[in-house]
């Protein structure tokens, strides 16, 4: 001990001066110093980066204004240009239905346009070729079934058709169609090296799609240019949207004039072209969501539908908010939950909102730089500081603590003798005095401590050997305890039970025979009226054949039979129950071993049958005549309950690495022998085919608390408890034989009247 304490003190003193090394005087203040140029470099840093950050927000958001605004200027252009050419090309067809001409139009009409057997009329004939169709030159025409074609239609579709096809072309190079649809379902549409209306299904309604009736009388009654919503055209599967405008002559609607302009390349740009470190979006007032990089799979599987409110992304739903409550203006808008600037501009023609993202980290990583600038000169600064007063402090400090240090050293080591020079007249001068008393005082300390330790060593010995003895009976205590207690609860509430079942079932039991009798009766009964009557009245008869008096002959009895089979299983059951708890006899008596075992493997049937994961369990019995054994019976039951639900427990762990052929040609399998070994002892062996148990684990079964079961399903209290009942209740002897691979059997060797139990007889 006094050895132990002598090292520890030289390690102290070791680790203590090494550490005052680097916090003596001279690295004290150098420290000192160092901290407080670091402080004054930090705030200087701190301050830069917030100048810096705040000038790079203002210059942010005044660029980000300027970005916007020509974002939304070029990409407006093209819906612009369909908003002003449609307005044009409406009062050109409406000048063109005014003048009068001289064309016979009804002949015209026939040797432009042709029936289809669909019903419809196109401008081309059905059993030609579509590829000879000159779409580079001619608009195709389209009318539905069904359309009453008066002479006023055919003038106008024919006068449409000129137009279409002059119009169109002119402007195919930055819109892919132009179209006019009437009311009455006909329309003529210019499609670049594409005869869509050739290709137009028979039953299509023009007026009821999106792109004509948001221009009709009913949803536009101001007669203003409307919009559609974006959609995937599938014939040349490009994202679209349709600008249109209504035609009226006075307050006759007349049809729409409409182009549909490509977004591929809006959507590229938008997606693409984009500012460092940001990301740009399309969303309508409506919500739904045009263009957005991180979800163009979701936008097009929606065909252009998809809502934002439907989106799980409260981001997302910020940026609309956002920007749908502020003023309708280009703008920067700051988005402060998420650490952002949102760019925001208009969109001509469709009126979408166009949105840059702009996150502050790029900010910040701008002005972070700048801060780790003056950090790095600060650094430099403070080296060049310390490295000049380190020179300072080591000649003045550091070269006489050197002597100091060296005397600690010695002191660490053991010795003693210390004489360090006490005739400097200043503070190290009195640290020396000091340093030499201190030394005096541990060498009288440390003869005092080893004669204490040798003594105390002796008692700490002698304590510890009696505290853990004392710490292993009072666990082994405890644990039979509660065992103790949880079988008394399980035997009050299975012989309550028991109780409780045995009296109903006795009266249904003794009640049955009688019934039977009546039965019987009855039967006779009906029999003989049937011999003497053997044709009653009709509705005897009748009434006979609905209940089927036959079959409740036949089957009342076996009906009876069953029951009282029922009843006699359940008062078996009830007696093996009342047997296994022994709550109603005394603490020990004379009983028959082979009747707690039976009772045992009775409550344990359930685990025996066969389950899903395993066939059943058989249970081979080979009982001897055995005299009955005086023995705590309730107790000895709980013995049998541990060995034979182990028993089960390491069959089903062999079936986890058997084959269901292995299974089948090894069935499970548990052997119950029992034999008188000599006039006074008894010998019960319990035995299994599982995997069996290890050498190095037979050693461990019947400690406390040791179990081979994984967590939750073994307490390690089960054999150890029933260690005790056999060897300190009974004066027996438990023992367990094992072949791994082969399987384990559990011997119990009891005497038939155990010292103890004669003692306890004996004191009553």
């Amino acid at each position: 001990m006094l050895t132990q304490f002598r090292q520890t003190l030289q390690k102290q003193w070791c680790v203590r001066f090494v550490k005052n090394r680097p916090t003596s005087l001279t690295h004290k203040t150098l420290i000192n110093m160092a901290l407080r140029v670091t402080v004054v470099v930090l705030v200087s840093a701190g301050v830069s980066y917030i100048h810096v950050i705040s000038r790079l927000e203002a210059q942010t958001k005044t660029q980000l204004e300027k970005y916007i605004r020509g974002r939304g200027e070029q990409e407006s252009n093209i819906f612009q240009l369909a908003q002003d050419n449609l307005p044009f090309l409406r009062d050109r067809l409406l000048q063109e239905f005014k003048q009068p001409t001289n064309i016979d139009f009804q002949a015209e009409f026939e040797r432009q346009y042709f029936s289809w057997n669909d019903g419809t009329r196109r401008n081309f004939p059905q059993n030609r070729p579509f590829k000879d169709f000159d779409s580079t030159r001619y608009a195709g025409l389209y009318i539905g079934r069904n359309v009453q074609i008066t002479e006023e239609l055919k003038q106008r579709l024919l006068k449409a058709n000129t137009l279409i096809s002059a119009y169109g072309a002119a402007w195919s190079n930055r819109f892919v169609d132009t179209y006019f649809v009437t009311p009455e379902n006909a329309a003529v549409n210019y499609w670049r090296g594409l005869p869509i209306a050739l290709e137009a299904p028979p039953d299509i309604f023009n007026p009821k799609e999106e792109y004509f009736y948001i221009a009709d009388p009913q949803h536009n009654p101001s007669r203003l240019s409307r919009w559609t919503g974006v959609y995937l055209d599938p014939s040349i599967n490009v994202w679209m949207v349709s600008a249109v405008v209504p035609v009226y002559e006075g307050d006759r609607f007349l049809g729409i004039v409409g182009h549909d302009v490509v977004l591929t390349q809006l959507m590229e740009h938008t997606i693409q072209d984009q500012l460092p470190g940001t990301y740009n979006l399309i969303f309508r007032s409506d919500g739904r969501l045009i263009a957005d990089p991180h979800r163009t799979a979701e936008i097009q599987q929606a065909q252009g539908q998809l809502k934002i409110d439907a989106i799980n992304d409260p981001h997302l739903n910020r940026i609309f908010q956002l920007v749908t409550n502020a003023q309708p203006k280009t703008h920067v808008l700051e988005n402060s939950q998420d650490r952002e600037y949102l760019a925001v501009t208009r969109l001509q023609g469709p009126d979408w909102y166009f949105v840059t993202v702009y996150p502050k980290s790029l900010l910040s990583g701008a002005a972070w730089n700048t801060a780790q600038f003056i950090l790095m000169s600060g650094a430099v600064a403070l080296l060049v500081e310390v490295l000049l007063l380190l020179s300072v402090l080591r000649q003045q400090i550091a070269k006489p603590l050197q002597q100091l240090t060296a005397a600690s050293n010695q002191l660490a080591n053991g010795d003693f003798a210390i004489a360090l020079d006490t005739t400097r007249q200043d503070e190290l001068g009195g640290l020396a005095s000091s340093f030499n008393s201190m030394a005096s005082q541990l060498k009288t300390s440390f003869i005092q401590l080893e004669q204490v330790n040798n003594a105390l060593e002796l008692r700490v010995e002698e304590r510890t050997t009696t505290l853990q003895k004392t710490l292993e009976e009072l666990r082994r205590t405890q644990a039979q305890m509660i065992q103790s207690e949880k079988m008394s609860a399980l035997g009050q509430l299975v012989a309550g039970v028991a109780h409780e079942i045995n009296n109903p079932v006795n009266f249904i039991h003794g009640n049955l025979t009688h019934i039977q009798n009546y039965a019987q009766d009855l039967l006779e009964f009906i029999q003989l009226y049937q011999y003497h009557y053997p044709n009653p009245v009709a509705e005897i008869q009748t009434e006979a054949k609905e209940v089927d008096l036959e079959f409740i002959r036949d089957d009342l009895p076996k009906m009876l039979s069953s029951m009282k089979i029922g009843t006699n299983r359940i008062r078996e059951i009830v007696l093996s129950l009342r047997n296994f708890s022994r709550l109603d006899e005394a603490e020990f008596k004379a009983v028959d071993i082979h009747e707690g075992i039976d009772s045992t493997l009775l409550i344990l049937q359930h685990r025996l049958k066969d389950q899903p994961q395993r066939p059943a369990i058989e249970v081979v019995k080979n009982y001897s005549n055995l005299p009955p054994a005086i023995c705590y019976p309730g107790q000895l039951n709980q013995v049998f309950m541990n060995i034979l639900c182990n028993a089960i427990d390491a069959l089903e762990d062999a079936n986890q690495q058997r084959t269901p052929t292995e299974i089948t040609s090894h069935p499970n399998t548990i052997w119950i022998h029992t034999s008188l070994v000599s006039e006074n002892q008894i010998m019960i062996a319990i035995a299994d085919n599982g995997l069996g148990v290890p050498d190095t684990i037979i050693t461990r079964l019947f400690d406390p608390f040791f179990t081979t079961k994984d967590v939750g399903k073994g307490s390690g209290l089960g054999l150890t408890i029933s260690y005790q009942i056999v060897t300190e209740l009974h004066q027996g002897k438990i023992d367990c034989n094992s072949t791994l691979g082969k399987g384990a059997e559990f011997v119990v060797t009891l005497p038939l009247k155990a010292k103890k139990i004669q003692q306890e007889q004996v004191n009553q």
